[in-house]
């Protein structure tokens, strides 16, 4: 049996256990992830601004989404003004665009734009040049410890959305093709083989987590825990068996998160599912050895499987778990 969590989160169900091994398994979690924009045949949520004055189109093309101009100053954001990233400022000190200006403007700085939340006055801005006349797309990285742009205010505290305004001059019709975005920490883990490995950071932080590292999954019944080929945080805790079964019952996969399999060399006869607080979540009647129930709609938890037969009574415990 496999349960999965992040470490971050430390939060596990405890049951009473005894006596055979069980692995348990925590995700390795990355203390800072990036947030990143992939354009090629989507929006990715983005949205022209709502303003006249900046206004635009954006159409989803397999290689990037376009922004046709209405006017000199397209703005489009990460969002509606309800929408929230929820991150903080100081979190995050880079930004890196992928995109292609094809007009020949002689003042092309594309501007990047920070707004704080429910509110399309910006919290800052910086320019942030690039070239004319493109036919191929090119990438640029933003470093946002630099002062924002003269008067326009300071990245600091929660931020909501980010936007971007087409580079300066273009007119109405001219279009500008976003590629990619992606927002993230210049300090992170350089090491390639690490399980948090950061391919952007630049300075590393000293917190890599490699195979063999040792770990705490979260839960204080386990021994040994360490992180695995897999990346995962896993020790051992022990695993009820009820003593004395009347006939072999085998389950699987354990842990599952849709199909759970029952078989038995006798016929499996009154079977119940209960959850790890005894209520009743399935009940069915079959003179089948072999079953298959669907359990995608269970939270995922602790169950058990209760097989009531001419032989007698098996329980057994199984886990539901999602990714």
């Amino acid at each position: 049996m496999i349960i999965r969590m992040r470490i971050s989160r430390a939060v596990v169900a405890r049951v009473v256990m005894s006596m055979v091994p069980l692995l348990f398994m925590a995700f390795v979690a990355v203390s800072q992830e990036q947030i990143s924009y992939d354009w090629e045949g989507s929006k990715e949520g983005w949205v022209p601004a709502s303003e006249n004055n900046l206004g635009c189109n954006l159409i989803e093309q397999p290689e990037a989404m376009a922004m046709r101009a209405f006017n000199t100053t397209p703005v489009m954001r990460s969002g509606t003004l309800s929408e929230s990233l929820g991150i903080d400022a100081g979190d995050y000190d880079r930004v890196q665009i992928t995109l292609k200006n094809p007009t020949s403007s002689g003042n092309p700085n594309a501007r990047l734009f920070a707004y704080g939340p429910e509110s399309n006055a910006f919290m800052c801005h910086w320019n942030v040049p690039v070239d004319t006349s493109m036919t191929e797309f090119q990438t640029y990285t933003l470093d946002l410890t630099t002062p924002p742009n003269s008067g326009s205010g300071t990245f600091e505290g929660d931020v909501a959305r980010f936007g971007w305004r087409g580079p300066w001059g273009v007119a109405n019709g001219d279009t500008i093709y976003w590629k990619s975005m992606v927002i993230y920490s210049s300090s992170g883990c350089t090491n390639a083989d690490a399980c948090n490995y950061a391919p952007l950071a630049e300075i590393d932080n000293g917190a890599c987590v490699l195979v063999g590292d040792s770990c705490d999954d979260g839960n204080p019944a386990t021994l040994d825990d360490m992180i695995n080929a897999d990346c995962l945080c896993s020790g051992q805790v022990d695993e009820i068996r009820e003593p004395n079964a009347a006939f072999n019952l085998d389950l699987g996969p354990n842990p599952t998160s849709n199909a759970l399999e029952a078989n038995s060399a006798v016929p499996l006869g009154a079977i119940r599912i209960l959850d790890s607080q005894g209520k009743v979540c399935l009940e069915h009647q079959t003179r089948e050895t072999r079953m298959v129930l669907d359990v995608s709609d269970f939270v995922p938890g602790l169950y058990f499987f209760e097989a009531h037969s001419s032989q007698g009574r098996v329980i057994s415990r199984f886990i539901v778990q999602r990714p």
